[in-house]
Formats: structure tokens, C-alpha cells, sequence
């Protein structure tokens, strides 16, 4: 449970901060140091109404700070939002590391924040703290600048989801691109697209590219909402689907997680077509499919330099893993 914390926790909060401090330090990692965070600095938060506690079992185990962003030395950063929310001093009991504690505590912040109007989330972190940095990365945040003043460097994280009306889905086969469109339409009541359903025609034969971009055309201008998966980059409506899309998913996982997405996927549908597919599309592995799907990491890496081009003017969210996209879509 997270709840707003009391003065009757300061105590707590300063003892667990002392044992995180020492954890840190036994790591190599020195972003504080044993007068600060404590419980003085605690009370100014506690004060302004900004301090958050995460209750397991009746027992404090993490506590952050969530102010409206006004930090001086945060307008030397060239951030992509300016009405914003920002994380202080957040700390999980190292006694209870890995149990979703600090997800939870960002999850409640995130919620915050889009509840109150603001339009991303921030945070600075030590640049030797790699913890905190692969947890800022896996979660969605944008690396921005170094802060001299501080010896930190910025972090942003775009608070889109209610703005998230055009959505594409790249990844390779096996990554689960058109299970993840339907979720998305589940959840979100969005039209979705399986770009697959109308490209390929009765066993495996392919329609007319011309009609193939026709159609991609009509649905996105016929749908002012839609989710669509697929690549098919190299066709003209690629472009033309990133510069409609407000929001760009990429399912960027590892070679042996598409492998083994693509086996599940076939022993599922082993003898007969599936529904989204047209009649006689069967699910097949052969020689030809597993040298695209072994090629495709060239292919995602020309993917992902042409999306880049849109950092900060879309919403684009590149998962490592199926964990963290499970993490994600319940959010929605």
C-alpha cells in the first residue's frame, strides 16, 4: 500500500535510509552520503505534503518524494516538457529488493501525474549509480543531460498514455506484435490492424502491393484512432504509418525470445491457418522464415535509426523483454 507518510514515520524512514545509504556504498555507488537523505530532509517533505510511503506486511520499505518540478538547477536541462512532476529521494528497504517496490512507487507517480494534468515525470540520478539507471531505462525514461551543479544526470518520461490514439507495433516474428494490438484494442477500444491479414491472400499467395498500400491508407485515414502491428518496411506506407503515429512500440527483444515465440506460435496453430489469417495460410517454419527472422536484427537497427529521428515529438516505447511489456500493458 502507498500512502501519503506521517511524522510518526520519520524515524523509520531515517533508519532505512542510513541502512540504503551503506547498501549503496558496499556496491560503489555514492550518490549520498550519511547526512543526507535524512530525517530533516524527510519532515521538508513530509511538511509540504510530498512524501509518499510503501507499506508491505504494516512494515515502511520504500518511501519517494513527488514535488511539482521547480529545481533550479533543472532549467540548465534541455528537458521535452515543462509542466512536470518530479521524483526525490526515492528508497526501497535493501532487506526487500525485487519485489516490485520502486515499480510501484513510479507507478504511483505516473498516476500522479496524469491525474493532476502534468505532461511527463522527472528524475536525476548519480552517474555511477547503474542501478538506477538500467531501472530509469527498462521503464520508459529518456536520457537527457548532465547536471554540472548537482553531478547528476536528467531523466524524462513523457506521461502519453491518454494522448495515445495512433499506435504502431514493430518487432520481429515470434515477438508477439498482433497479440499485443489486441490487448491494446481490449483495453483501449482502438480498431487495430493486422497488416499480415491483408497482405497475405489464400495459401500464403501475397496481394498487388499497390492495393496492399491502398488499403494501409484507407484504414489509417478512415480511423482517426487505430492500433496497426507489423513492419513492412519496405513499402511506402512505412513512412507514411510513422508520421501518422502518435506513438511507436517496438518489441525489440532477443534473438532466442522470437525463436521461441515463433515455436509456441506454431505448435498452436500446427495444421490449420489462424482466424486473422486468410484460408490456407498454415503455420509453416521453414528454411526461408528462419533466415528472415536471423536477418532481422540488420533490419530493426536501420528501424530504430529512422525512428529516432522522432524522439520528443512521439511517444516511443522500446521493450527489452515480455516482462516489462507485461508491466506496461497493465498500466493501461
Amino acid at each position: 500500500m502507498i500512502r501519503q507518510a506521517q511524522f510518526k514515520d520519520l524515524d523509520t524512514l531515517d533508519s532505512m535510509s542510513v541502512k540504503a545509504i551503506n547498501a549503496m556504498h558496499k556496491d560503489g555507488i555514492f550518490q549520498w552520503q550519511l547526512s543526507y537523505p535524512r530525517k530533516s530532509h524527510f519532515q521538508v517533505d513530509l511538511e509540504k505534503e510530498s512524501l509518499y510511503v510503501y507499506e508491505l506486511d504494516k512494515r515502511i520499505v520504500g518511501v519517494m518524494a513527488l514535488y511539482e518540478e521547480n529545481d533550479p538547477p533543472y532549467r540548465t536541462v534541455s528537458w521535452l516538457r515543462a509542466n512536470s512532476m518530479v521524483i526525490h529521494r526515492i528508497i526501497v528497504d535493501p532487506d526487500y529488493q525485487h519485489q516490485h517496490i520502486s515499480q510501484n512507487l513510479l507507478y504511483y507517480a505516473l498516476q500522479q501525474c496524469r491525474i493532476q494534468g502534468y505532461e511527463s515525470l522527472k528524475i536525476d540520478t548519480h552517474p555511477s549509480n547503474y542501478k538506477m539507471r538500467h531501472f530509469l531505462k527498462k521503464n520508459q525514461f529518456i536520457e537527457l543531460e548532465y547536471i554540472p551543479s548537482m553531478h547528476r544526470i536528467g531523466y524524462e518520461r513523457l506521461i502519453e498514455f491518454d494522448k495515445m490514439n495512433r499506435i504502431i507495433i514493430l518487432g520481429s516474428s515470434g515477438s508477439g506484435k498482433t497479440t499485443l494490438s489486441k490487448i491494446i484494442h481490449e483495453k483501449l477500444q482502438m480498431p487495430y490492424l493486422h497488416l499480415d491479414s491483408i497482405y497475405w491472400a489464400k495459401d500464403w499467395t501475397t496481394i498487388d502491393k499497390n492495393l496492399f498500400n491502398q488499403r494501409v491508407r484507407e484504414f489509417i485515414k478512415s480511423h482517426p484512432r487505430f492500433v496497426i502491428d507489423g513492419n513492412y518496411t519496405n513499402f511506402p506506407n512505412f513512412t507514411e504509418r510513422i508520421k501518422r503515429a502518435d506513438t511507436i512500440i517496438i518489441l525489440d527483444y532477443s534473438l532466442s525470445t522470437n525463436l521461441k515465440g515463433i515455436i509456441e506460435r506454431e505448435q498452436k496453430y500446427k495444421h490449420r491457418y489462424r482466424s486473422d489469417m486468410a484460408t490456407g495460410c498454415i503455420e509453416n517454419i521453414d528454411q526461408e522464415f528462419l533466415s528472415y527472422v536471423f536477418r532481422f536484427e540488420n533490419k530493426q537497427r536501420r528501424m530504430r535509426a529512422m525512428i529516432d529521428q522522432y524522439r520528443g515529438q512521439k511517444f516511443i516505447l522500446r521493450f527489452k523483454s515480455r516482462q516489462d511489456l507485461m508491466r506496461w500493458t497493465a498500466q493501461l
